[in-house]
């Protein structure tokens, strides 16, 4: 018992100086290869701790190892711009003037309902209030919101994400799917081609693929 409480309280020493070493990141703020290196190192902590048959050194070395690999990473990332994008990727704008980039969602693995949770968690409830989105490399959303755009009335709700109604908000909509089709038709806009399509009171707000977004009152159109 004894032997388990000094390796564990050496193992937890050097841990935390290695982590220290590192720097001080939130979770959520840390780089692809940073997270990598974080679930490694709680790993390789483990082995020498759960299994007593294993050299402490067996677990130390590694860590030493990785944090070595951190070091000339960030050395690395901090003269090259190109070593950096390689290792971390590049921020990629999600929202433009235009509105939803469909094509650079997909690039990161990304759907609209991602997109719009994310949005929604700073506070923006309309992609009509944001002039660009960015994705950071670390995962994080970068907003730079749109001063002249209206304040939504109430909630927007969605009708159309990426070509597929949302059954449960067409319920509460006060309009029919029907109604939805027939005004689509209007516009010569197929269903599959929606990006995403909203209603806030008799505001409606519609993006097709490769186009940019329009928004109107209704009206007796819908």
């Amino acid at each position: 018992m004894l032997l388990i409480i000094v390796r564990t309280t050496i193992i937890f020493i050097i841990l935390l100086g290695i982590i220290r070493l590192m720097g001080k990141r939130q979770l959520g703020e840390l780089q692809p290869f940073e997270f990598v290196i974080t679930l490694l190192v709680a790993e390789l902590a483990c082995i020498p701790m759960e299994d007593m048959s294993t050299p402490i050194l067996y677990g130390l070395v590694p860590i030493f190892v990785i944090f070595i690999v951190h070091y000339f990473a960030n050395f690395l990332s901090a003269k090259s711009i190109r070593f950096r994008k390689i290792l971390n990727g590049k921020p990629v704008i999600v929202i433009s003037e235009f509105g939803i980039d469909y094509k650079a969602l997909k690039s990161l693995n990304m759907n609209v309902h991602d997109l719009l949770e994310s949005i929604r968690g700073q506070e923006y409830f309309s992609i009509e209030q944001i002039s660009f989105a960015v994705v950071e490399t670390n995962g994080k959303l970068s907003i730079l919101n749109n001063s002249s755009a209206p304040s939504p009335e109430t909630i927007p709700i969605t009708l159309i994400i990426e070509g597929k109604f949302i059954n449960a908000n067409v319920a509460i909509s006060n309009v029919t799917k029907e109604q939805v089709i027939k005004y689509l038709k209007g516009k010569n806009i197929g269903i599959n081609d929606v990006v995403i399509m909203t209603k806030e009171n008799d505001k409606l707000l519609v993006q097709t693929k490769n186009k940019k977004y329009y928004t109107e009152i209704a009206g007796s159109n819908l």
